[in-house]
């Protein structure tokens, strides 16, 4: 399935080390669903975990995804896994 988002925000965590993994960094992108027909959009906002490299390439863009599977943490929020295929700017 291909979703279009927009990309809002950007978050940053840093999670401590503990005695069975090392220290870590979680870099989110927050986005809004802009798939059409807007009838069929998500309603909440939906993180995406970008690789390190795709980072500064994507704020405040439009990605298209192509979207595996949406997992939500524990707190409930939705998480989209999958591969950005095309970036076009926000309109």
């Amino acid at each position: 399935m291909r979703v279009r988002l927009l990309v809002q925000t950007q978050e940053f965590q840093s999670l401590p080390a503990s005695k069975d993994r090392p220290a870590s960094t979680s870099r989110n992108l927050v986005c809004v669903d802009m798939s059409q027909p807007a009838d069929t959009r998500m309603t909440e906002s939906i993180s995406y975990r970008p690789k390190d490299e795709e980072i500064p390439k994507h704020w405040d863009k439009a990605i298209d995804v192509n979207l595996r599977r949406i997992a939500y943490s524990k707190s409930g929020n939705a998480s989209i896994i999958g591969e950005i295929v095309e970036t076009t700017p926000a309109k």
